[in-house]
């Protein structure tokens, strides 16, 4: 028989595995219930095709277009909320730019005003140059990465020339640019993004219109690599693959990649060499190629959070662990773009640039985390549910 001494250690036991029962499931909760409270700040006067990247020390970089079409660059210093701007060229027009920063935290920018252009800030002036002259017209997106060593890679659309309708690539090596087209199927690249790998080598993700594909480039340091993550095969009744693409790393160097098919905002990450696709959200597809935008990052916890666009709404959704959640940070208004670009700082902190709905002006949106969903937050939590997965 037992003692009371062993009776007593027992009953303790079990009652230490209750409370900690118990706190698992109060931390599930806490978990579940937290959400992003988002504040509102004002960057610029009517504004459109933001591209905002966040240094080290968490001052903002910004790049857009003003209401006259001329390329404009913002700076916003850690814990202010002024900006200062400047033009940096008259002539952006109607298509895209894209920032990014170097390890010193100077901006580089690639632009495409009907031909490719690079401006990078050396820590005392604006350098711009022109890349890939006399190819024809290049449109569309662009994207650019900078490698530790200060190199530029840029990748972006070609729309007429010799080559036409392709994506390209292009390294700085010494005073000359190395371009080539990567992928010779009709419309390759028309929404683009880039990064370098753990050892410097440029990674590509990019739109396959033709094909209905999502596909990857690689260097592996001697060759190119291709992968299709995703394809209109392998999704019934979706016939347009990869559109708004975006692409991060993680800390383990697998990649994640948000982009959209006609019908629905989705999510593709690598597990052990494989792709996992969820449906995120449903989509309204209005048919412009200027409404399938997307931004993806990480946030402390390697969770991924994805801002973009539903038929001029502008929603961030985020996955808990568990499931992914719909936050709405703009409404319609008169006109459907909402033009918008996302990072998130050190701690964890991110920040939305986007055109207002109401004024078309340029905004700025903060989100921090909080443990209960604030009054005035508008969620649609209950909307996607559990994620489909497709291996």
């Amino acid at each position: 028989m037992l003692g009371v001494e062993s009776i007593n250690r027992m009953a303790w036991t079990a009652v230490r595995l209750i409370f900690f029962s118990v706190f698992l499931s109060l931390l599930s909760l806490s978990v579940s219930a937290q959400t992003w409270s988002w504040t509102y700040e004002m960057i610029d006067l009517p504004a459109k095709w933001p591209s905002l990247a966040i240094d080290a020390k968490s001052n903002l970089h910004i790049t857009y277009a003003d209401n006259d079409g001329a390329l404009k660059y913002g700076f916003r210093p850690a814990g202010s909320s002024r900006w200062f701007t400047m033009v940096l060229d008259k002539q952006l027009g109607v298509f895209t730019s894209r920032v990014t920063l170097d390890i010193q935290g100077n901006p580089h920018i690639c632009y495409t005003p009907g031909v490719l252009k690079y401006a990078a800030w050396d820590g005392q002036q604006w350098r711009t140059q022109q890349i890939a002259k006399d190819t024809g017209e290049i449109g569309y997106t662009c994207s650019i990465v900078i490698a530790k060593d200060g190199t530029p890679h840029v990748a972006w659309y070609q729309l007429t020339g010799s080559i036409v309708l392709h994506i390209r690539y292009a390294v700085l090596q010494g005073n000359s640019w190395l371009a080539r087209t990567l992928d010779f199927d009709n419309e390759t690249g028309k929404w683009n993004a880039m990064l370098l790998d753990a050892h410097e080598l440029p990674v590509i993700c990019y739109s396959a219109w033709y094909n209905g594909e999502l596909r990857i480039a690689h260097w592996n340091g001697k060759q190119w690599e291709f992968t299709t993550v995703d394809s209109r095969a392998r999704n019934s009744g979706e016939y347009n693959i990869g559109q708004g693409n975006s692409m991060v790393s993680g800390s383990d160097g697998n990649l994640h990649i948000a982009y959209y098919s006609e019908k629905f905002l989705k999510y593709a990450h690598e597990v052990d060499g494989k792709w996992i696709i969820q449906t995120v959200d449903p989509i309204t597809w209005l048919g412009s190629w200027a409404h399938f935008r997307s931004s993806i990052v990480l946030d402390q916890q390697g969770f991924p959070h994805i801002c973009y666009e539903d038929a001029g709404i502008l929603k961030h959704a985020f996955w808990d662990g568990k499931q992914w959640h719909i936050q709405v940070l703009a409404r319609n208004g008169m006109e459907s773009y909402r033009y918008h670009t996302m990072a998130i700082d050190r701690d964890g902190t991110i920040y939305v640039a986007f055109r207002d709905p109401e004024d078309s002006t340029l905004k700025l949106a903060v989100g921090r985390r909080t443990a209960d969903p604030p009054a005035t937050a508008s969620k649609t939590e209950d909307k996607p549910g559990a994620p489909k997965e497709k291996n």
